[in-house]
């Protein structure tokens, strides 16, 4: 029962993650950077180690132009989109750099695919 506990964390705090980066981002206008960032190191201060680097991943999602990821919906979809990826993936190239990066730009694809399928 607690990996099923700590996939829906990684889930819950990968929405919340990518949904507060987009609206500092866009709706508050911090920029992309300071926004990541912001997310990042109270994530880091606040989080134990592994739930801390997924919300930081998730915060990728909320880094994406308005043009990629439109609106708060597109980025609560991303977040979702990325905590499942990252849930499942957890021992997969456990401790390579690079797999956030890689996680959100895959993610940032499928939910564009699923909003454009969708019209929105």
């Amino acid at each position: 029962m607690k990996i099923k506990e700590n996939k829906i964390n990684i889930i819950f705090l990968a929405f919340i993650s990518a949904v507060i980066t987009w609206t500092l981002n866009h709706k508050m206008g911090y920029g992309a950077i300071v926004s990541n960032g912001l997310v990042g190191v109270l994530a880091g201060i606040f989080l134990p180690k592994t739930l801390a680097g997924t919300t930081y991943a998730a915060s990728f999602i909320g880094m994406s132009g308005i043009n990629v990821i439109s609106s708060i919906f597109g980025a609560s979809l991303g977040g979702i989109v990325i905590g499942i990826v990252l849930a499942n993936t957890q021992e997969i190239y456990a401790g390579l750099g690079g797999k956030g990066g890689t996680t959100a730009a895959l993610s940032t694809l499928i939910t564009r695919t699923i909003m454009s399928l969708f019209g929105r």
